[in-house]
């Protein structure tokens, strides 16, 4: 604002106080220069008393709250002055203003202001001020109501008009001199020399305000500097705010219109699927319709010779042939309807990663436009306060009073270096911000394993079979090898390793004693690394089986957990750091080291019944819960195993299946194998699900009394194994993409 700037040419808000948002009203003056009403600063203080500082309610700067309360803060007395000529300005807009004059008290028209009187005077009284030697100190003071409405007046005339501060301890007495000990307090000689400021620095006003003004104008250069920077930043943020919300928007529309082309392939699929069904069931229909025509002129050339002998072979043939091409039709539409409903839940899922992804991206630009809000809501704080602390130091100036500006620079020039350092402030990141991750659900979905639908490689393991051993696990060993265990007798179980063919290559058999209940043993087993697997006995037997040089270290439960109470063990896992996990009938789950040390007990969650298996990956362990028959996804994080989630149970044929077996393949999908009786006999399918969610993703059926599953690496490919209890194992191919 230069020297010469009119009043009228201040923004209004500036004046105003940013609490009550009314003119300022006994302005006290922060020290990040904004002002506050006297009694709204009060108000302030005394809430947050207790804190011992409060931040501005404009640009949130802390103020620490002084000893002496509202009263230790300065009095901004130029913009006092200036507030005073704003009410005086919104008076003289009356024309002819009749009011009781500040000199000779009569009602009268108006037709100046005295100052230093505090009053407007009628014409007699304004001609005494201006020609009367005994007034002539008020002289000075006087403003005509004309000038006032012209609204021309400078901050520089202004100042000429008010009067010279009052001594705070002789208010009397015009102030002489600035106690500079007391933040230039304006204070009277008498003051100075034997009141309460004897001893004090004190200075000459125009000197003082002339070193200050030097100051002052050094600092404004440095502003200039950063103006630009200060200015440009919420334009710039509102830019990236823009930015971000059109990759938001393209990202959505990308992310849907991927969801729709794939969503159709499905669908096709699931269209293809009943073409091919109908077209089988027409060929099946037409290859019934020849071979019944067949027969039927076989009937017309036989019947000459055997009639009656004719019709009951040729019949029996006909419903022979009738019932062969139904059970073809029953086979075709099973085999469809698990085909379409693999695609119906392949399709479930690409919604349920479509609605991840579009939320992913939405959470994702939740927080980038908070932190654009936040700094957008530091640019405008930044702005604000610098413009504030110009306008302020260029009103001062410009009203080129010795006394405002011995008092008020200091305040300034102080609270300018916090705001130098903060207008320097550059924000690096701004630019990036406008931007979102990128997501492909081609690529989710392309990662998508799925299981062939028939085995690819059926093997009986003839040398079990022959001598009727019976296999309750199975386990793959990077070695290569397969290994099956399981019971020899009720007193005596197996650790069997096998090749590609399921020819045995050692085998090993542990003695037991014999159950009082007769119950199997139960010989588990999970692989370690390369050559070990650890395996355990339903009786608390535990050991290290080497399939290198067939070797078994053998321990027991009583021997490495204190208090253990003759527990049952149901089943075993190990991880990645080859730590040996043990569950049990009891509510507590063991974790040893790879020489079977223990190393700590978790406690279940409540809702675990019964462990018929368990699985590893990462810090998560899976669990196959037989008696709750539910499935969990449990944390292993913490000291004690927390639930993370429940795994979807399957429906199939609305039947009531509890979870048997699981494993997990390279890329981090599980596979549960679930039973139930029906009629007496166990029947079994295969479930398929992500590791990172509880979602079904494919249901199978497979065949046989299947005891163990494991998953093993090929030279080509990865497979599923199955093993039932009497011998037989089964490889389904595990393949990558729709």
């Amino acid at each position: 604002m230069a020297s010469v700037a009119a009043l009228k040419d201040v923004e209004l808000k500036f004046f105003e106080c940013c609490i009550c948002l009314d003119i300022l009203k006994e302005p006290k003056l922060l020290p990040c220069l904004h002002r506050i009403c006297k009694k709204c600063l009060t108000g302030l203080i005394n809430k947050h008393r207790p804190q011992g500082e409060f931040n501005c309610p404009l640009c949130r700067e802390p103020s620490i709250i002084p000893p002496a309360g509202v009263d230790d803060f300065r009095t901004d007395f130029h913009m006092a002055s200036v507030l005073e000529y704003m009410q005086l300005q919104r008076t003289a807009k009356t024309e002819n203003l009749v009011e009781e004059c500040a000199g000779c008290s009569k009602e009268a028209k108006m037709t100046s202001y005295c100052f230093k009187c505090k009053g407007f005077l009628c014409e007699q009284c304004s001609t005494v001020h201006l020609t009367m030697r005994m007034m002539k100190e008020h002289k000075t003071s006087v403003l005509s109501l004309k000038e006032i409405r012209e609204q021309k007046l400078t901050l520089e005339r202004l100042a000429s008009l008010t009067e010279t501060p009052r001594c705070r301890g002789h208010v009397e007495k015009p102030a002489e001199v600035c106690c500079g000990t007391c933040r230039n307090l304006p204070i009277c000689m008498v003051c100075a020399q034997v009141g309460d400021h004897k001893g004090h620095e004190l200075h000459d006003v125009r000197v003082l305000a002339r070193e200050e003004r030097l100051r002052v104008e050094k600092i404004l250069e440095k502003f200039e500097h950063f103006k630009d920077n200060v200015n440009q930043l919420p334009a710039m943020v509102e830019v990236v705010k823009a930015q971000l919300s059109e990759n938001i928007r393209a990202e959505k529309k990308k992310l849907k219109a991927q969801h729709t082309e794939l969503a159709e392939r499905f669908r096709q699929q699931l269209e293809d699927n009943q073409k091919q069904l109908r077209k089988n069931e027409a060929a099946i229909d037409d290859k019934e319709k020849h071979e019944v025509a067949e027969l039927e002129e076989e009937r017309k050339k036989e019947r000459e010779r055997a009639l009656l002998e004719m019709n009951d072979k040729y019949d029996g043939l006909t419903n022979d042939k009738e019932k062969e091409n139904q059970e073809l039709r029953k086979g075709q539409r099973d085999h469809y309807n698990r085909r379409g409903a693999n695609i119906n839940q392949r399709l479930i899922f690409l919604n349920k990663e479509y609605e991840d992804l579009e939320e992913s991206v939405d959470m994702q630009g939740g927080e980038i436009q908070g932190e654009l809000g936040r700094t957008s809501k530091e640019a405008i704080n930044r702005k604000t306060r610098f413009d504030n602390f110009r306008s302020t130091v260029a009103s001062i100036l410009a009203s080129k009073d010795n006394w405002s500006q011995a008092q008020c620079l200091p305040d300034i020039s102080n609270a300018s270096d916090s705001l130098i350092e903060e207008v320097k402030k550059k924000y690096p990141e701004l630019k990036s911000m406008g931007k979102v991750d990128s997501h492909d659900l081609n690529s989710n979905m392309g990662c998508i394993v799925s299981i062939t639908e028939e085995p690819e490689i059926v093997i009986d393991i003839e040398e079990v079979q022959s001598k009727g051993w019976k296999i309750h696990d199975l386990a793959s060993v990077d070695s290569g090898s397969t290994v099956v265990t399981g019971d020899v007798d009720k007193a005596h179980t197996h650790i069997t390793v096998i090749n590609n063919q399921g020819k045995i290559m050692s085998t090993h058999q542990i003695q037991h004693r014999e159950r009082e209940d007769g119950g199997t043993l139960r010989c588990r087993c999970s692989p370690l690394d390369l050559f070990h697997l650890a395996i355990s006995h339903r009786d608390g037997g535990i050991g290290i089986y080497n399939t290198q040089n067939i070797s078994y270290l053998e321990k027991h439960m009583s021997n490495i957990v204190s208090g253990w109470n003759n527990r049952d063990l149901w089943t075993i896992a190990t991880d990645n750091n080859n730590n040996v996990y043990i569950g049990t009938n009891g509510a507590n789950f063991f974790v040893l080291d790879n020489k079977l040390n223990h190393c700590h007990t978790l406690k279940l969650p409540h809702c675990v019944k019964r462990i018929s298996d368990i699985a590893m990956h990462n810090d998560n362990l899976i669990i196959c819960d037989s008696l709750g028959k539910r499935a969990y996804k449990l944390s292993m994080k913490g000291p004690d195993a927390e639930l993370v989630c429940e795994l979807s149970k399957p429906e199939h044929k609305g039947l009531n299946w509890q979870p048997h077996k699981v494993c997990i393949d390279s890329n981090g999908f599980v596979y549960i194998l679930w039973e139930t009786k029906i009629s007496g006999q166990w029947r079994h399918i295969l479930t398929q699900y992500r590791h990172n969610g509880p979602q079904l993703l494919i249901t199978k059926e497979v065949e046989g009394l299947m005891t163990g599953m494991d998953t093993v690496l090929t030279h080509s490919s990865e497979q599923i194994l199955l093993v039932t209890e009497i011998g037989k194992l089964y490889a389904y191919g595990l393949k990558m993409g729709l």
